[in-house]
């Protein structure tokens, strides 16, 4: 919570918003711009009190709502003594609460739709909200900042984003939209922003866009002051990136002194396909015909311009990022991107407890003024076309069932009907949908009253009168293998057309199955287990010795090949050969948590090197010494008091070897990963081995050396759903000497 006060006026907090628990942080303004503060103050609580509302009823009403399979649900109140209240599984977060996590992967899986539909998206488009449009500048009154009335920048960037929508859509400017999908976003110190997946039938060669069609779609020049001047002004305010670098190593772009985009690029004279799904755009230079721009005082060439459409930034004057994609790859990155959660990481110590999805959404939750605002208006944060109907996948009496210790009794009389039930029900009285399957049926019928009924509008269907094709997709909901039955169900709905009913799907040539498994064999859809009977007699009557034996020449033939690389005046014997060829095979079953090699029957490799024949332990003590001292002596006169303080109590500890946990507690920006990528360097000079282990990916670029918990201590993937979980790392492993030689651990 916020709290401003100037000149004896304070903002009227009631009993509500104070009883609400947000972190304080204390303010002080000038009396000119108060007003404009409390404005946006309230709307930050009124955004923050709209959700704890809602979360609270969600968390409050567990216990009242329950869910449970029909058919559990009927066979346990027909048994005497049971509380309706003690039946059925919790459910935790929904989906439909919006930013929840159930909420964005039911986003991701609507956009993997449009790809397996349409194929590969055609264009990825990013439009940012600009404070200088004149909409904006004429609603502030004087003397104040577009900062001061995010209500004033949200109506007006919904209302552009609209038109730009309807640009696209619309005004066909890359030709017809087959599908959209758009995401509203915002950073935690910056305007609002959008991110827009377009599928358009662009023209094509050989289904592959042409160069000259790039060039007619998309810029990545700076236009000719003297020909277009506006242009030049638009290009120059807005689609040029930094400068950074070397050019000013204090551009915000910098990253712990290098560059986090990937400005400057490759200048190319005309426009080349790219590896990462990207095309290489045409980028001029100076000598060939391409234009400059000074930004403070510095001249920058095309290397420097994002690339842009000519029509979206002369309508919209602002940055609007424009790009061809043409890959699968491209098309999973911006899946993963416009439908991304909350960025947090938690950790605890103590016992284990259920997981509380409401807590932790709440914890990794952080709403600015301007995205309060926009939610509060009421404006759509995700959007997306054509429409997509979600259809269910459940066994027999096996639907989801939402009941009360009130309406048991009537739910178990008559239990609602889902899209699968109603499916099997047109099939049986319509010809048409006979010809269907499952998910097709969402293109022909709506969803309606709990009943599928045929579009009204859409292209006629040639030969069937009355039918009518629309732009609505169908997905079917993922099921995870573990669950076999329903898993197997799904996939026959896929490929059986006009089932009337579950004993449909399992007849195959007038023969029922038992199962769906065993149905699916019986049409083909499964590989045949014979594979696996052969392959396990085989082993049965050879033994793991005289495999080796047979084959030790063609394991160790790469490994004679790298080692005459790296020795050529040096000669290998045999017998050192399949040494080495076997202490990599049982380094490798002992980093997956196996057993020596003797246990499996193969001949165990002889160590001579202890320590030193140790693949992990030579990477963690393999660093530059001289390149770590340097790192030191240049990095520790310029750590702050308290990063000082912190400094020499690590290292105490660690040469008096006194086995504590430290805790680092900073705000960002405050150089947390400066001072531990120094402590990282003097321990790795002067006391061992250091390991820095993170909770992300991107975490572990930023340290020296750094890599993944999950990599470093070998932690299961997804601890949610491991009862007991544990690091995998075998007591004998080069980890666990790795381990037992460090001297501190950074996470």
């Amino acid at each position: 919570m916020f709290c401003y006060g100037v000149d004896g006026y304070s903002i009227d907090i009631s009993q509500k918003d104070a009883s609400t628990k947000f972190p304080l942080t204390v303010k002080t303004v000038s009396a000119a711009n108060f007003y404009s503060y409390k404005i946006m103050v309230r709307k930050e609580l009124d955004n923050h009190l709209l959700q704890t509302e809602r979360l609270n009823f969600i968390r409050n009403h567990q216990n009242k709502l329950r869910a449970n399979k029909y058919i559990h649900l009927k066979d346990a109140v027909g048994r005497q003594n049971v509380d309706a209240d003690q039946l059925g599984k919790l459910v935790v977060l929904p989906s439909y609460f919006t930013g929840g996590p159930r909420y964005m992967h039911e986003r991701a899986q609507d956009a993997l739709t449009y790809v397996r539909h349409y194929g590969s998206s055609d264009l990825f488009v990013t439009f940012t909200c600009n404070p200088k449009w004149q909409e904006v500048q004429e609603a502030l009154l004087r003397g104040k900042k577009h900062y001061h009335r995010p209500d004033i920048i949200e109506r007006v960037f919904n209302r552009k984003v609209k038109e730009l929508i309807d640009l696209l859509t619309k005004g066909d400017l890359f030709g017809k939209v087959r599908c959209h999908i758009y995401s509203i976003q915002w950073q935690k110190r910056g305007l609002p922003h959008v991110h827009i997946l377009l599928c358009c039938r662009i023209t094509r060669l050989e289904n592959r866009i042409s160069s000259d069609m790039i060039n007619k779609f998309v810029c990545a020049e700076i236009p000719n002051p003297d020909v277009d001047p506006l242009l030049y002004e638009i290009v120059k305010a807005n689609m040029i990136h930094g400068p950074c670098g070397l050019l000013n190593k204090n551009s915000p772009r910098m990253k712990e002194g290098v560059r986090s985009k990937r400005y400057p690029v490759t200048l190319f004279q005309e426009t080349q396909r790219g590896e990462d799904g990207y095309p290489k755009y045409r980028r001029r230079s100076t000598n060939d015909g391409g234009f400059k721009v000074s930004i403070k005082s510095i001249d920058l060439d095309n290397r420097w311009v994002v690339p842009y459409n000519l029509v979206l930034l002369r309508t919209f004057s602002a940055h609007i990022n424009v790009e061809i994609t043409s890959s699968i790859k491209s098309i999973k990155h911006v899946c993963k991107y416009v439908t991304k959660s909350s960025d947090h990481a938690a950790f605890g110590l103590g016992k284990t407890h259920n997981t509380d999805e409401i807590k932790i959404y709440e914890s990794g939750r952080y709403i600015s003024s301007s995205e309060a605002a926009w939610k509060i208006l009421g404006f759509h944060i995700h959007d997306r076309y054509p429409t997509i109907t979600h259809l269910d996948v459940h066994l027999e009496s096996g639907q989801r069932v939402y009941f009360t210790a009130n309406n048991v009794a009537e739910r178990i009389e008559n239990p609602p009907t889902t899209t699968l039930q109603a499916f099997f029900q047109i099939c049986q009285t319509d010809n048409f949908a006979k010809t269907l399957l499952y998910p097709q049926v969402a293109s022909y019928y709506v969803w309606k009253n709990k009943n599928f009924v045929r579009h009204k509008q859409g292209q006629n269907v040639e030969s069937w009168p009355g039918v009518k094709k629309d732009t609505a997709l169908g997905r079917v909901y993922t099921i995870h293998p573990n669950n076999v039955e329903c898993y197997h169900l799904r996939l026959l709905l896929l490929y059986v057309k006009g089932p009337t009913s579950y004993s449909f799907l399992k007849t195959v040539n007038n023969i029922k199955y038992l199962t769906f498994q065993v149905t699916c064999k019986a049409l083909g859809l499964l590989e045949d287990d014979n594979q696996w009977d052969f392959a396990l007699e085989e082993a049965a009557l050879c033994h793991a010795s005289s495999l080796w034996t047979k084959y030790k020449d063609d394991f160790s033939d790469d490994i004679r090949r790298q080692y005459y690389k790296q020795h050529i005046e040096n000669n290998i014997t045999y017998s050192e050969l399949y040494n080495k060829c076997l202490e990599l095979i049982e380094d490798f079953v002992l980093n997956l948590g196996g057993n020596n090699l003797k246990e499996y029957g193969l001949p165990t490799p002889t160590r001579s090197g202890g320590l030193l024949e140790n693949r992990e332990y030579l990477k963690e003590t393999s660093y530059d010494l001289n390149v770590l001292q340097e790192i030191v002596l240049q990095n520790e006169p310029s750590l702050t008091e308290e990063q000082w303080f912190v400094y020499k109590q690590t290292l105490n500890i660690i040469k008096l070897n006194l086995g504590k946990c430290i805790f680092l507690d900073a705000p960002g920006g405050t150089g947390k990963t400066h001072l531990i990528n120094i402590l990282l360097a003097k321990v790795r000079s002067s006391y061992g081995i250091a390991i820095a282990a993170t909770s992300s990916g991107i975490a572990a670029t930023l340290l020296h050396g750094g890599k993944t918990a999950h990599s470093a201590f070998k932690l299961p993937l997804n601890l949610n759903t491991i009862e007991i979980p544990t690091c995998n790392i075998n007591k004998q492993s080069n980890m666990a000497n790795v381990l037992k030689k460090c001297k501190l651990s950074l996470g």
